[in-house]
């Protein structure tokens, strides 16, 4: 099932010495401020998207429950989402998987419509990502 984009307004800071560089501010309680650098140069716009009733998995494939940690759209200029390297970075990220938690990915696009385990390397709390328009989360929660 599709998700809503919900964005909420005010919660993207862009970095005024660096414009590949944003600040995504919490929502929620449960959520967690995401800083996002995209690798090439260009003018993007970074929207902060719902996490709350718009349609996200509750669980993964195997029935594991997911907290979503952030939820954001990353577009360029003409309104496209990106397809090309970003870094994401949320504190605590290490520690959790080092506790055992799955990052999990949610994009609408990989995996047939389903979240995924985050298979790649998380250093100092940063990981690298490809498509525009991720949620990310934790598994269990």
């Amino acid at each position: 099932m599709p998700q809503n984009k919900t964005v909420i307004v005010d919660k993207v800071q862009k970095d005024n010495n660096n414009k590949k560089k944003f600040k995504i501010k919490k929502h929620l309680a449960a959520e967690i401020d995401t800083d996002i650098e995209i690798v090439d140069d260009g003018d993007y716009v970074v929207e902060k998207l719902s996490i709350d009733n718009v349609g996200l998995p509750t669980t993964m494939a195997d029935g594991t429950s997911i907290r979503w940690l952030n939820n954001f759209a990353i577009k360029k200029k003409t309104g496209e989402y990106i397809n090309q390297r970003f870094k994401v970075k949320i504190a605590g990220l290490s520690a959790l998987k080092s506790a055992g938690k799955k990052i999990v990915v949610y994009d609408g696009n990989s995996n047939n419509d389903r979240p995924y385990e985050f298979g790649g390397a998380v250093v100092d709390d940063t990981f690298e990502l490809t498509d525009g328009d991720p949620a990310v989360g934790t598994a269990p929660p």
